[in-house]
């Protein structure tokens, strides 16, 4: 067993741990603050596993080079169910307690948490259970030969190649367990989510961070101040009528109008929160520091580096075949070379750019077309179902960025367990294998990305809700 390898993994575990109770206390909300205990270690843990399971692909590897010892198929299997767990159990129930909040009655927000929760379990359970008892099998396909003996002399003897026989394409059917089966579920699931709101963050992260240079604050003086705190108390008490008519319960409403409505009111205020710190920063800080907006220029312009590095990669490397080129996998291995960490973290910059990639993916569909609510990440005003939400989001796409990462990586992943069950059993189980094998999610994200790219660049100012005297509410 490789000494080294563990006490690295405990270091960067702990690590890990660190830096996400770092985030919650970073992003909470002052009024969440000394509340949501319970919420509160969910997001820590779940931002934790979500890490620690993304960098499962580096330690596999390095567990093989190294002659490690470790059972990563075990690790596999207990980091996948604990993040089945977190992400379908406990923060589902800890969402609909805490939206469910009334101060008049505590058992009100338990029965209706404990209510949808036990709908959400019984309909995980249900479709796990009859999708493995009718599709829990890969067919994994196989050559089979056929030696020819009677060609043959009795005494006589042929080499490997020479000897006469014929093969044919055949498939090698075998059952998986149900865990194993919860895994692929859970990455296929988490699939959709990757894609959709992955391929929207590719291009949104640097456009949003090249924008806020474009449009950062200018230095204004006392009269213009004034008048800007006007125009945003005009809207803002215009949403305060707006929220009024809306109600406390509009957030749980069931007809589409009033949900629409409701999550145009929630972009309008976070519009007007963004444009109030704007203004306070041109006036009382004369603009802010420009080292700031420059730093979040040369990100902008380092994220586009990336996203276009990822789009390239899936091109040359998945898409064409055979390979155009091993890419990111010939990078990854030359800094394997040079020292062993700098592999690991070359691939964690690409892997954890994914999932911002989620986050900001998933914000600016909400942001642009009100289907869904959106649950910003604000430094200091981010209140915990939003936290929790953001955290049950990057858990399920965190296990297929495992897999987006085993196809991707393949060349660097060679020979390790990941490969072995991504790109063995889940790739050749029955129904997911024709979205596998014909890397329809590779396509669809490659599509999206550049669409969302051009969109972007055509449109690069998100447009506001509720601020025109037509707007139906």
């Amino acid at each position: 067993m490789n000494l080294y390898l563990i006490i690295v993994t405990v270091v960067i575990s702990v690590m890990i741990l660190l830096g996400s109770l770092y985030v919650l206390v970073y992003y909470q909300a002052e009024e969440d603050r000394n509340t949501a205990y319970a919420p509160k270690v969910a997001v820590v843990i779940g931002l934790a596993l979500s890490a620690l399971v993304v960098l499962l692909l580096p330690l596999d590897v390095a567990n093989r080079t190294s002659d490690g010892g470790l059972n990563m198929n075990f690790l596999y299997e207990f980091m996948y169910m604990a993040i089945f767990g977190m992400a379908v159990v406990i923060l589902p129930y800890l969402i609909f307690y805490y939206e469910a909040e009334d101060p008049e009655s505590i058992e009100y927000q338990w029965w209706t948490a404990l209510k949808y929760e036990f709908v959400t379990v019984a309909v995980a359970a249900t479709t796990i259970s009859i999708m493995w008892v009718f599709l829990g099998y890969a067919e994994v396909p196989v050559q089979q030969y056929h030696f020819n003996q009677t060609l043959l002399a009795s005494d006589e003897g042929c080499s490997q190649a020479a000897c006469p026989s014929s093969g044919v394409a055949g498939e090698f059917k075998i059952s998986v367990t149900p865990v194993v089966y919860i895994m692929a579920l859970s990455a296929f699931i988490g699939w959709f989510l990757l894609v959709l709101f992955g391929g929207v963050g590719f291009a949104a992260i640097p456009a949003d961070l090249m924008m806020a240079y474009s449009t950062r604050p200018q230095s204004i003086d006392l009269q213009e101040y004034a008048k800007q705190k006007m125009i945003l108390n005009e809207r803002a008490s215009k949403l305060q009528q707006i929220g009024q008519r809306l109600g406390r319960d509009a957030s749980r409403a069931k007809d589409r109008k009033t949900r629409t409505t409701y999550n145009k009111f929630k972009q309008a205020v976070y519009f007007l929160e963004k444009d109030w710190d704007k203004v306070k920063v041109a006036y009382k800080e004369r603009g802010g520091n420009p080292l700031k907006y420059m730093c979040t220029m040369v990100l902008g312009l380092l994220a586009l580096c990336v996203s276009i590095l990822w789009i390239l990669h899936i091109i040359l490397y998945v898409l064409v075949q055979p390979p155009a080129t091993l890419f990111l996998n010939e990078w990854f291995e030359k800094m394997d070379d040079v020292f062993p960490l700098f592999g690991t973290v070359s691939y964690g910059v690409f892997a954890f750019y994914l999932l911002f990639c989620v986050i900001k993916g998933c914000v600016k569909i909400g942001l642009r077309f009100f289907c869904i609510q959106i649950h910003p990440m604000r430094i200091g005003n981010t209140l915990m179902n939003s936290m929790m939400f953001n955290t049950m989001l990057i858990l399920f796409t965190s296990i297929a960025i495992v897999q987006f990462c085993a196809i991707c990586f393949s060349n660097y992943a060679r020979l390790s367990s990941a490969d072995m069950f991504f790109n063995v059993q889940v790739e050749n189980l029955a129904f997911f294998r024709y979205f596998f094998q014909n890397n329809v999610f590779l396509y669809a994200m490659v599509v999206l990305a550049t669409i969302s790219g051009i969109w972007l660049s055509i449109c690069p100012r998100d447009p506001r809700a509720l601020e025109s005297d037509d707007d139906d509410y």
